[in-house]
């Protein structure tokens, strides 16, 4: 046993994949909603306040969307530049694999190799930009582990 745990490396290329798929095109569309400042309206009639401000909680929101966008980046940035085109033609222009393997000059097995060397190196980039913001719940850890699929397969049992 070593100092770290044992990679899964099919688990974590499926976590990269379902995180670009679902949770950044999600950040993505949030962040390009923006804010919609609207004036306050006045009725004349009594009412209590609101606890809190919406207002400023939906900006905090928004821009911490933005903060987590701009840390995905810095993560894909700080992969090799194999991974990285791989990564962003993949996920970001989200081309197919045959267009993305064509780009880059691989035949399809290579190819799938490299992806799932680039969504690993992917993972272990975001843990770090991630963990430099000081809130590790922003973003939940990309990585799966052989200990932990083994573990779920007896638990299924």
């Amino acid at each position: 046993m070593g100092l770290l745990k044992e990679l899964d490396v099919d688990g974590t290329t499926d976590n990269v994949r379902y995180f670009f798929k679902d949770e950044y095109a999600r950040l993505c569309r949030l962040v390009g909603g923006g804010i919609k400042l609207t004036s306050p309206q006045i009725d004349g009639m009594p009412r209590a306040s609101a606890a809190g401000n919406s207002m400023e909680n939906q900006m905090v929101k928004v821009a911490n969307y933005h903060l987590l966008v701009e840390t995905i980046a810095q993560a894909l940035n700080a992969c090799s530049l194999r991974s990285r085109r791989i990564l962003i033609a993949k996920f970001i222009q989200n081309k197919k694999d045959w267009e993305v393997a064509n780009q880059i000059g691989y035949e399809k097995t290579r190819y799938y190799h490299y992806l799932k060397i680039a969504c690993s190196e992917f993972a272990d980039t975001l843990e770090r930009y991630t963990s430099l913001l000081g809130d590790a719940d922003l973003l939940e850890d990309l990585h799966a582990y052989k200990d932990e699929k083994s573990e779920q397969r007896v638990n299924k049992q």
